[in-house]
């Protein structure tokens, strides 16, 4: 793939945002979906399993040289990923918008993944869709991982929500 990398004129140190912004903005995938989601079936599960397309802000992945002006190589790329060039992702207020408590029977579980730079938002998420969070059901390790802003991204949780008289 050929991208036209162009420097912004400015006197603050240039960042690897700024450098990759067209090529990042050309990559993004667009919710190809008449509506905000599709219909939901009319039935009512006893177990709801969702993986949300979270919304990291259009945050991109950089390798190391990307830290400070000092350190970066434009001449070398290093624009690596971002979850909007996978699928189309949806900011929390948009995902409350899906109506899933609706598919719930009155005592029902749902497992819904999130990332750790999410899990706030996902335990948010479920509350605001009537159920209450319980533990962690699952821990995916994903072998090949994201650099994370902290540490490395390299696991997903799987959470447990209940909704009704489950134990």
């Amino acid at each position: 793939m050929k991208m036209e990398l162009t420097q912004p004129q400015a006197s603050a140190p240039v960042t690897g945002y700024q450098i990759y912004d067209k090529e990042a903005k050309r990559r993004e995938k667009k919710n190809p979906l008449p509506y905000l989601y599709p219909k939901l079936p009319d039935n009512k599960f006893d177990i709801i399993y969702a993986d949300p397309p979270w919304d990291y802000g259009g945050k991109l992945q950089f390798d190391k040289t990307s830290k400070s002006a000092e350190n970066i190589n434009f001449e070398r790329n290093i624009f690596i990923s971002s979850a909007v060039f996978k699928y189309p992702t949806l900011k929390l207020e948009q995902l409350v918008q899906i109506p899933v408590q609706n598919i719930a029977k009155d005592d029902c579980l749902l497992f819904m993944w999130a990332t750790s730079p999410q899990l706030v938002r996902a335990i948010e998420l479920g509350r605001a869709r009537g159920f209450e969070y319980r533990t962690v059901a699952f821990v995916w390790d994903k072998m090949v991982h994201n650099p994370g802003k902290y540490t490395l991204s390299n696991c997903e949780l799987c959470l447990v929500f209940k909704h009704g008289r489950i134990g």
